[in-house]
């Protein structure tokens, strides 16, 4: 038994598309989040600068987790797409090279 996993081009582009998506949807998330949790709206709910810190800090590192997380996904969508393209363009000019030898 092989220890070899294979997957196909074009399942592989699906895969980097789905990282995208995946990127836009928190995106439009983080959007959302950033409405509803507005650190100035912790203040006034809260009464003051003071009693809404620890709420604002937590807000904050929510805020850069969610920011960091869809750049990632964004990134290894998009690495995954251009591995895609260039393992399909070195496919491409193999078969050329083995046309011409013929």
């Amino acid at each position: 038994m092989s220890d070899e996993v294979r997957i196909g081009t074009e399942e592989l582009h699906k895969l980097g598309t789905t990282f995208e998506i995946s990127a836009d949807d928190l995106g439009r998330q983080l959007t959302a989040f950033r409405r509803r949790a507005d650190a100035e709206a912790l203040r006034e709910g809260l009464g003051s600068h003071e009693a809404a810190r620890p709420y604002r800090e937590v807000y904050e590192q929510a805020e850069r987790a969610l920011t960091q997380l869809q750049e990632r996904l964004a990134e290894v969508g998009g690495g995954i797409k251009e591995t895609v393209a260039n393992t399909q363009a070195a496919e491409d000019e193999l078969v050329e090279m083995m046309r011409s030898v013929k």
